[in-house]
């Protein structure tokens, strides 16, 4: 009997060890590149520098975050006829007086759309690199859905040309795989936060985004994790046994600034409130 309890017990470590095993392999960022250390202490304007009259992610925001020495990070998507706009949502609905998809329209169309109650309207993407030019970092976060790397692959093709310093993120490890391999040299992090509190995300998908066990597709060289869901745990063992540099989103007043370094956060990512 106890020769059975031996094998069965042996068996299920052997089991239990293969598992957290394959957890590690599938959860592992990229080597470590030293390039990134420039970028991990950045604080970086949420949609740029908005706020009292000043609408997100327009030319405003951006260059006010310019003029404060800020890093930026935005939001780029495609119009109908394939031209990269900076804009976070999907729809036009919340942020202009407008209503439908932004791919449905040109960006003829869009830069012609205001946003909020302001005289700024949808900008183009090589506008805004054109404003920036280098002045500050730029952290473009990838805006494309499963399945589809027209997004990713307009922006490599972009960003080439830029001679200014940017890295680049998405909640998609798809479109950081793209990058990975059409343009490797550009560091790239994985979003994330605690999907699962909310009933909505209650899906495996999201479980495994939440765990970042999808890591494996693009081997990402930074993440960047809901500051408050800082107790994750394949955030803390990313950080304590791979070293990853992290960076916290969406940090909104100095008190959270202060918890989010408490939480070993190398960087954040801001808005409303002067850091």
């Amino acid at each position: 009997m106890w020769k059975i309890f031996l094998i069965v017990s042996l068996s299920v470590l052997a089991f239990l060890l293969l598992s957290f095993l394959l957890y590690l392999y599938l959860i592992k960022p990229g080597k470590r590149r030293p390039q990134m250390d420039k970028y991990k202490n950045v604080r970086y304007a949420h949609r740029g520098l908005h706020g009292n009259g000043c609408a997100e992610n327009s030319i405003t925001a951006f260059k006010k975050a310019v003029d404060c020495g800020f890093g930026i990070e935005l939001d780029i998507r495609l119009s109908s006829d394939g031209q990269l706009v900076v804009f976070h949502d999907d729809t036009l609905d919340r942020v202009t007086k407008e209503s439908g998809k932004v791919r449905e329209r040109s960006a003829k169309e869009l830069s012609k759309i205001k946003l909020l109650d302001t005289n700024d309207t949808v900008p183009t993407f090589s506008d805004v690199l054109r404003l920036v030019d280098g002045r500050v970092p730029l952290l473009v976060e990838i805006k494309e859905d499963a399945g589809d790397n027209s997004v990713s692959e307009a922006a490599v093709k972009m960003l080439s040309e830029y001679k200014g310093d940017y890295i680049v993120e998405s909640f998609n490890p798809l479109s950081l795989a793209y990058f990975k391999k059409h343009k490797p040299e550009v560091l790239r992090g994985f979003l994330s936060q605690n999907f699962l509190k909310e009933k909505k995300y209650r899906k495996p998908l999201y479980f495994l985004l939440q765990n970042m066990l999808l890591n494996v597709a693009a081997r990402p060289d930074f993440i960047a994790y809901n500051h408050t869901d800082y107790k994750n745990a394949s955030l803390k063992l990313l950080r304590s046994l791979f070293k990853v540099p992290t960076l916290s989103w969406t940090v909104r007043s100095k008190k959270e600034e202060t918890a989010a370094y408490e939480h070993k956060f190398d960087g954040i990512i801001f808005e409303k409130y002067m850091p």
